[in-house]
């Protein structure tokens, strides 16, 4: 008995301890995490506008991508400065008889299939782009096809450029907030890049994480590089760990936005994160050595970065581990307890039944505070929000059996993902088919969008000065400033 009881508190001091070091680790992603309630980082007005190429994969995307060249289309930035670049597999694909109705935008027809993977389809049209004498293109933005940009994306992006940022990335939203959890719980990881990581981040001038779609690389970086070098299924993170390698300064734009299509299918969504995994450990491989021998000689700035970068899910993935370690063990010694007749088996009961509440609450608490303050820009229904809240932390502690999974599986294949949704680019509802086509004829021209653009800052304006209003009436008598009588005005008394 004695020893069982010696064991018991073994286990909760070494639980103790993993606790303490992930509450050291997570110290710094607390101090992110309360900046990110202070105001984004603000760019000042371009001195010019540059040219820009825009470049995306669009191999069998022919249901989707009319409504990303339409938003392109209806920018409010100077079409002559944007071409687009279509990169398909086959002559035959229909998204190249599409691209012949929209102006400046070209169809690149790959000859190296042998090359598999999103990286080596964008390199092969980098070499070209890079070779051609005549290229005057500035920095470009890579998309997704089902992606569908914000009217002043553009626009916004070039204030980014134009302060000499070598790459950013823009404010990722989801198209299809309400078709289900899994579509709704998947849209909450890149809201929590958006406002708990890159946000803060760039506040702080420090590099963000670049994922997937919708930011920019600079010709020049491009140039030094020699192309797309990054290859592994991660191609975005590989880029984000090289740039913080060689400290190429990256920032974030939150008012620069695009809407990103999530899937719905736990299966869909399931292969996504173990390419996520796979291609996270693959890029950890070339880099983390490099970076930690890198972190070791420089200074400042540059040292901060990449030790973050190096930290990366750790702080996140010992506190999880530590509390399902500390479940498990506890099961067991409860199970011990009960055969042997223990009479205080209950304790690890508690301790395993109370561990495993309070990480489920604590996701539950962050899901909600994510939602609400991002709430605002979710096109997410009240039920879809309730129903999220208690989803999300299971959604997130499967990326648990995925990693493992990911570890342990040699080859993971990049497996496509079907497109469907169709929003107003402007207000970012779901539109039927019965509304496709009023849709389109709206896009038609840029000039109802710029309309569209003005009402809403006009509405932003309005509402700043009532609730300057709001807060003067709320002001307390004695923290008004007193006003200074006129003296002519001023009567004498006898």
């Amino acid at each position: 008995m004695d020893t069982y009881f010696l064991v018991y508190h073994i286990c909760n001091i070494i639980f103790y301890c993993l606790f303490a070091l992930s509450a050291f680790l997570f110290l710094f992603k607390i101090i992110l995490h309360i900046i990110s309630f202070m105001p984004a980082k603000k760019f000042p007005a371009a001195k010019q506008e540059h040219k820009f190429a825009i470049i995306i994969p669009a191999r069998n995307e022919s249901k989707v991508i009319h409504q990303i060249l339409d938003s392109i289309k209806a920018q409010t930035y100077n079409h002559d400065l944007i071409d687009t670049f279509l990169i398909v597999e086959r002559e035959d694909d229909p998204t190249c008889q599409i691209a012949k109705n929209y102006e400046r935008t070209h169809v690149f027809v790959r000859k190296h299939l042998e090359r598999k993977g999103k990286g080596h389809a964008m390199d092969e049209l980098f070499q070209e782009l890079l070779q051609d004498e005549n290229n005057k293109f500035e920095a470009y933005f890579i998309f997704d096809a089902d992606n569908i940009l914000y009217p002043n994306y553009m626009e916004e992006m070039n204030k980014v450029f134009d302060q000499g940022y070598d790459a950013a990335v823009a404010y990722r939203n989801s198209k299809n907030w309400n078709d289900n959890w899994i579509a709704s719980c998947s849209g909450l990881t890149f809201m929590a890049f958006n406002t708990f990581d890159n946000k803060p981040k760039s506040r702080l001038g420090l590099n963000v994480t670049i994922s997937g779609t919708g930011f920019y690389i600079s010709h020049k970086l491009l140039k030094k590089v020699g192309g797309y070098k990054f290859f592994t299924l991660t191609e975005d993170y590989e880029f984000k760990l090289y740039s913080t390698l060689n400290n190429i300064e990256t920032t974030y734009c939150e008012s620069a936005k695009f809407y990103d299509e999530q899937p719905t299918k736990m299966k869909v969504s399931w292969n996504q994160r173990l390419r996520w995994c796979k291609g996270f450990s693959q890029a950890n491989k070339i880099y983390n050595k490099k970076l930690l021998q890198s972190a070791i000689k420089v200074k400042g700035k540059a040292r901060v970065n990449q030790m973050l970068t190096i930290l990366g899910v750790i702080p996140i993935a010992v506190t999880i581990a530590s509390i399902l370690i500390y479940q498990i063990v506890n099961f067991v010694l409860m199970i011990i307890a009960l055969a042997i007749g223990y009479p205080g088996w209950y304790m690890p009961g508690i301790g395993f039944g109370a561990s495993g509440l309070a990480l489920y609450l604590f996701l539950m608490l962050y899901t909600f505070i994510l939602i609400l303050v991002e709430r605002k820009n979710m096109k997410m229904s009240f039920w879809s929000s309730i129903i999220t809240i208690f989803m999300n932390p299971l959604f997130m502690l499967l990326y648990l059996p995925i990693y493992v999974t990911a570890f342990f599986k040699k080859e993971v294949k990049w497996v496509a993902i079907e497109h469907t949704r169709v929003v107003d680019p402007v207000t970012g509802e779901i539109i039927n088919a019965e509304k496709k086509k009023e849709t389109q004829e709206k896009t038609e021209g840029y000039t109802s969008l710029k309309e569209h653009v003005k009402v809403a800052e006009e509405e932003e304006k309005l509402w700043k000065k009532q609730w300057n209003k709001m807060k003067q009436a709320l002001t307390h008598p004695k923290d008004k400033p007193k006003k200074v009588k006129d003296k002519k005005s001023k009567k004498k008394t006898d």
